[in-house]
C-alpha cells in the first residue's frame, strides 16, 4: 500500500515571507480613495433614500412647518443619526457629461475638511471625486462653497461608500454640534467602526 507523504512543515523563513506579503497586501491597497475601515458593517439598501448619492443644494429651513421643510428636516435628522462620517468639505470643481441613453451625469471635486462626526481611515487623501446620479447638479457657481458630505460605508461595493451632499449654513452646523456634545455626554455616540444603529433623531 502506497503511503502519502508526511505534509511539511513550513519553516520559519516561510512566516517571514508571508508576514512581509501581507505587509506589501496592505501598503498597495492604501490610494488615498475614501475606503471603509476594518470591521465596517455592510452597506444596508434600507438607507438607500438617506445616503442617495445626491445633492441638496439650498440650506434647510430647521424651524420651517412647510411639507417640504419638514421632510428635509426629518432626513437631516435621520442621515446625522445614521451617518458613519459627517465632515465639511469645500467644492472645487464641478463637471457633467451625457451617459448612453441621455442620462446626465456630473461630477463634483471636493477637498476633505473639518470632520464633525466619526472618523476618515488614516492615509485618506484630501482631495477627492464624488459622483452625482442621475439629473441631480449643482449649479457652476457651487465651486468654493463649503458644504456637509454625509458618509455611510458599503464595503465591497464600488465605490465602498454612498454619500450625501447638503449646503451647509450656521443654523445647521450649530445643530450638528450640540446634537453631537449631547449624545457623547449621553454615551451615546461610537465613533469607532462597529457602531450600533440607533433611531434616527434619537
Amino acid at each position: 500500500m502506497n503511503r502519502r507523504p508526511a505534509a511539511r512543515r513550513p519553516g520559519p523563513g516561510a512566516s517571514v515571507l508571508l508576514v512581509l506579503a501581507a505587509a506589501i497586501g496592505c501598503k498597495a491597497n492604501q490610494t488615498g480613495e475614501l475606503q471603509p475601515p476594518a470591521g465596517a458593517a455592510a452597506w444596508d439598501s434600507r438607507l438607500e433614500q438617506l445616503f442617495d448619492d445626491r445633492v441638496t443644494p439650498t440650506p434647510i429651513e430647521l424651524t420651517g412647518r412647510a411639507p417640504g421643510d419638514v421632510l428635509d428636516q426629518r432626513r437631516f435628522s435621520q442621515r446625522l443619526g445614521y451617518a458613519d462620517v459627517v465632515v465639511l468639505v469645500t467644492v472645487e470643481q464641478v463637471w457633467s457629461r451625457t451617459l448612453l441613453g441621455g442620462r446626465p451625469q456630473q461630477r463634483v471635486e471636493i477637498s476633505l475638511g473639518e470632520v464633525l462626526h466619526g472618523k476618515l481611515p488614516r492615509g485618506t487623501a484630501k482631495e477627492q471625486v464624488l459622483q452625482l446620479r442621475d439629473a441631480e447638479e449643482l449649479p457652476a457657481d457651487a465651486v468654493g462653497r463649503v458644504m456637509l458630505l454625509f458618509l455611510e460605508w458599503a464595503p465591497g461595493e464600488s465605490p465602498a461608500y454612498r454619500h450625501h451632499l447638503m449646503q451647509a449654513s450656521e443654523p445647521v452646523l450649530a445643530l450638528i454640534d450640540a446634537m453631537v456634545r449631547h449624545a457623547r455626554a449621553a454615551g451615546k455616540l461610537d465613533d469607532g467602526t462597529k457602531k450600533k444603529r440607533r433611531r434616527a433623531g434619537a
